[in-house]
This record gives C-alpha cells, structure tokens and sequence, in this order.
C-alpha cells in the first residue's frame, strides 16, 4: 500500500471508510473492508505465523512539505473525480495508460514517474472545469495541480516550439486593443474559405480533427462593437425628431444596462 493509506486510529478509520463508501458509490459502507490484526496468537486455531505490511514510498514521500502537491496524499481512493470528471467520463479511467486513473491520476503519476516529458501529457487531458474539486470528499484542488503541473512542464523546456510561440503571439495580441480589433476583423476573412451555409465545416492543420465531427459557427462579419458604432453615428446624423430623441434614449438606457 501506498504511504498515505496510513491513519493514526480506528476513530480515523471510520470517517475514511464513511467518506469513501459514499463518495464512490454512494453505500454506507464498503463490502470490503478486511481488519487484519496481525499474525496468529497462541490462543487461535488458524492464521498467519508471520504478517508483513509493506508500505510503498515511490516518489510519495518528495510530496511532503511541498506547497503546490502536498494535499495530493489525502486522497482517499475513491474515485468520484473520475465518475464526474467530463473527460474521463467519455474515455474511460485507463485511456491514459496509466495505475491511477482520472484526474488524480493525471495529478498522481507525474509527480511519481518524475517524468514530466511523457506523464506530463496528463496534466492537459482535462478541462480545468473543477468538477472533481467539487466532488472531491477531501477537496484536493486537482483543477490548480493540473495547472501547476502544466507551467512544470513548459519551465523544464519540454513544451513545443510550436506552442510557445502561438501563446506569444496570443499574449501579444489579447495585451493590445488595436491588435486584438485587427486580429479579430481578419479571422472573418481567414475563416471565410473555410465556412459554408454559415458554419465552418472544415480547417486546414491542427483543426482538421475538431471539424472532422462537428461544425462551427461562422464568425460575424461586423462585430457587436461595429454595429454598436454605427447605430451612435446614425442617431447622431438623423434628424431630432421625437422619435429619434426617444430611440436616443432607448440607446442610452441600453448602454448604461449593458456597461452594468
């Protein structure tokens, strides 16, 4: 067993054992709890001369004191961030290759393999939705580990070049208005080859695999903000009529809704 399947007393016991049955499968209690009291006493009839327990550190152990993966020990083994988890739910617990399935197991086998240039690829089969926080009986914040565990791999060098370049270029572009307008006017025109009866059916690359199985809607040509201008110019130019001052108003009313 594991290290952190260890607890002080039979009082701790039971709330593992109530925590884990409910949490798993909802029963109250688990058919299959065993107690073991060590091995045979002069007194008993039958059982074991010998009894070993072997306790298995396995990297567990570099966990401790760690700020980012410590509370990854109190998990319980109970599996409801795998019956929640949206990803896993569809896949399976095993689809990663994995001992540990599901999100703690996305968490888990990195931080024991050591080995961020293959298990790190677990930490990016989620969609961060923090379902499995919220299931979680321990709440073990696996939706912030898995985040960690990501930045880990990039600051070892292993992400692509590919892939630190495109977030350069997104972080460039969503940290300037004037070039997230621009970017945003041309992916009409980008998309446009692509989109057909109003939905984006296929893309080139990387994206081939997402439209293979489902359409895209297609961007807008004007954008909300375009048309929110060009609704103001043509109040603005027509004349103040009691219609067009009380459809002013309407706009202004609109505006301050909106903003709230």
């Amino acid at each position: 067993m594991g290290m952190e399947r260890l607890v002080p007393t039979l009082e701790d016991l039971e709330v593992v054992l109530n925590m884990l049955a409910r949490s798993a499968t909802g029963q109250k209690l688990t058919v299959y709890t065993s107690l073991i009291t060590g091995p045979r006493r002069p007194e008993d009839l039958d059982g074991p001369e010998e009894l070993h327990v072997i306790v298995l550190d396995n990297g567990r152990s570099a966990q401790l004191g760690d700020p980012m993966f410590q509370e990854v020990l109190n998990c319980i083994r109970c599996a409801a961030c795998l019956n929640v988890c949206p990803v896993y739910k569809q896949v399976g617990g095993h689809t990663y290759g994995s001992v540990y399935s599901g999100p703690i197991g996305a968490v888990l086998t990195p931080l024991l393999k050591q080995d961020m240039k293959e298990a790190g690829q677990l930490a990016y089969a989620s969609s961060l939705c923090g379902a499995c926080y919220e299931a979680c009986p321990v709440k073990i914040p696996l939706h912030d580990m898995l985040v960690h565990l990501r930045h880990r791999k990039v600051k070892m060098g292993y992400a692509p070049p590919l892939e630190k370049l495109a977030f350069k270029v997104y972080a460039t572009t969503f940290g300037s208005v004037k070039l997230y307008r621009m970017a945003a006017k041309s992916a009409y025109f980008g998309l446009k080859p692509f989109a057909r009866g109003g939905a984006i059916r296929r893309l080139p690359g990387p994206g081939a695999g997402w439209t293979q199985s489902r359409l895209f809607p297609m961007k807008p040509k004007q954008s909300f903000r375009d048309r929110w201008e060009a609704l103001q110019r043509e109040l603005q130019a027509a004349p103040q009529t009691k219609a067009a001052k009380a459809a002013g108003q309407q706009v202004e009313k609109g505006r301050i809704k909106h903003d709230g």
